[in-house]
C-alpha cells in the first residue's frame, strides 16, 4: 500500500499511485495526475509505504525514481512502518544471507532525505539504515491500555528474550508496574518452537502480551497455552505489526482481544483486531 504526499506552499496534497504487474512479472507505477500537476511547485515529497512483499519493495524503488524524474531537486522522504527482512538480523546457519543488511543497503542507495520506521525489531536495523527516525510503540500501546478490560490493572508479558528490553522500556514509559517475561526455545534450522516457559508469579489481573510483530502467530499460541497453566485471567495481545499470515481464528480462540497498530489483513467485524494507530 502506497500513498504520496507533496508539500506545495505549505499545503499537503496526497494521492495514491497506480501500480500494476506485467504478465512477465515486472512492476510499473504511475504518480497520480493531481500530484504530477503540482510537482514543479513541490518543496518535498513523502512516500508512505507499507511493504508486504518483494513486489512492493520493487514498486517502492520505481515510485522513488518516478518522483525524482518529475522534480529532481525535491527531497524525498520515506515513511516505512514495517521494515522487511528486519527479522533476518543475523546469520543463523552457514550459507545464509544477512537479509537485513541486503535490504537496508537497497534503501540507503535511494538517498532518502529521511527514513521513518516503527518498531524496527532489533538494534541491527537502526545501525544499518541511514538518516533514520524511529517511532516506538508507546503511543499505540497507551491506546490499547485505555481499553476497559485494563481499568483495574494489567500485567504486561514479554513473549521471549528478544522482546524483554522493549517491554521493559514501554512499561516504564507508560507507568505499568507489573511486567513478566516468558522464554521460548526455537530450532534455528526449522524455526519451530520447541518449548515455552512462563513464570509462576502471574498477578491476578488481565495479561497483555506485547511484541512488535505477529506473523503466523505460533509464538503467541504456544505462550497462551503455557499461561493457561498459570492464570485464569483473560489474555490479550498487542502487536505493532499485525501480519497475521495464518489468520485470526486460532488467536481469537486463545486471546480475549487483539490490538495492533498496523493490520495487514484489513479484517472487519467482531473478530477483527482493534486498531490503536490513531493516524489510520
Amino acid at each position: 500500500m502506497f500513498t504520496i504526499t507533496a508539500v506545495v506552499e505549505g499545503q499537503r496534497i496526497t494521492g495514491t499511485p497506480a501500480a500494476f504487474v506485467f504478465p512477465g512479472g515486472e512492476s510499473q507505477v504511475t504518480v497520480p495526475a493531481s500530484l504530477r500537476a503540482q510537482a514543479d511547485a513541490a518543496s518535498a515529497f513523502r512516500i508512505h509505504a507499507l511493504l508486504k512483499s518483494a513486489n512492493d519493495v520493487m514498486q517502492l524503488l520505481m515510485l522513488t525514481d518516478a518522483l525524482r524524474r518529475l522534480n529532481p531537486a525535491v527531497p524525498v522522504h520515506l515513511d516505512m512502518p514495517y521494515v522487511p527482512y528486519a527479522r533476518q538480523d543475523r546469520v543463523c546457519n552457514p550459507g545464509e544471507a544477512l537479509g537485513a543488511a541486503v535490504f537496508c543497503k537497497l534503501i540507503n542507495d535511494q538517498q532518502y532525505a529521511t527514513v521513518t520506521v516503527v518498531e524496527p525489531h532489533s538494534d541491527v536495523t537502526p545501525a544499518l539504515l541511514q538518516r533514520l527516525r524511529v517511532v516506538d510503540a508507546a503511543a499505540f500501546l497507551k491506546n490499547a491500555l485505555a481499553a476497559p478490560a485494563f481499568a483495574q490493572g494489567v500485567t504486561l508479558m514479554a513473549p521471549d528474550a528478544g522482546a524483554r528490553k522493549r517491554v521493559q522500556a514501554l512499561a516504564k514509559a507508560l507507568g505499568v508496574a507489573d511486567v513478566r517475561y516468558a522464554e521460548k526455545v526455537r530450532d534455528t534450522r526449522t524455526g519451530r518452537i520447541t518449548e515455552t516457559r512462563v513464570p509462576d508469579d502471574i498477578p491476578d489481573q488481565p495479561v497483555l502480551v506485547v511484541d512488535d510483530i505477529c506473523d503466523g502467530g505460533r509464538t503467541f499460541l504456544e505462550l497462551a497455552a503455557a499461561l493457561g497453566d498459570k492464570t485464569r485471567q483473560p489474555l490479550y495481545l498487542y502487536v505493532t505489526h499485525g501480519i497475521f499470515s495464518k489468520g485470526l481464528v486460532e488467536l481469537n480462540a486463545r486471546y480475549a482481544g487483539i490490538f495492533t497498530a498496523y493490520d495487514w489483513t484489513d479484517a472487519e467485524g467482531a473478530d477483527a483486531p482493534v486498531l490503536v494507530n490513531i493516524e489510520n
